[in-house]
């Protein structure tokens, strides 16, 4: 799937946002310490978009601070432990639509 840059800007923020629900809603250390990071990456690669011409947004996303590989792998880590993990029933909802959009997005 391709996406502009302005696009992609507003998936992540929309995907941390419920990142930090599920960071708040996660009962292992384990667990928080893997959110933590996913959050960490997407907050890095946004903070990098940011810094994009606004004349570039239309162009198609690419993943500027990391290797395509290391967000994928980091969410799908993620995702494997939240399927023995508890969630509102809210996040759960907001997260499963974000996480597969994810692997489209993050896979060019």
């Amino acid at each position: 799937m391709s996406i502009s840059i302005s696009q992609a800007t507003v998936f992540i923020e929309e995907l941390l946002a419920v990142l930090e629900d599920v960071y708040w809603e996660c009962s292992t250390m384990d667990l928080k310490n893997q959110c933590f990071n996913a959050v960490r990456l997407l907050q890095t690669e946004l903070t990098e978009l940011t810094k994009v011409s606004v004349q570039d947004h239309h162009y198609e996303y690419e993943i500027i601070a990391y290797q395509d590989n290391t967000v994928l792998e980091t969410l799908n880590n993620l995702d494997h432990l939240l399927k023995s993990s508890v969630l509102r029933t809210r996040t759960e909802a907001n997260l499963k639509p974000l996480f597969a959009q994810a692997m489209e997005v993050f896979s060019h």
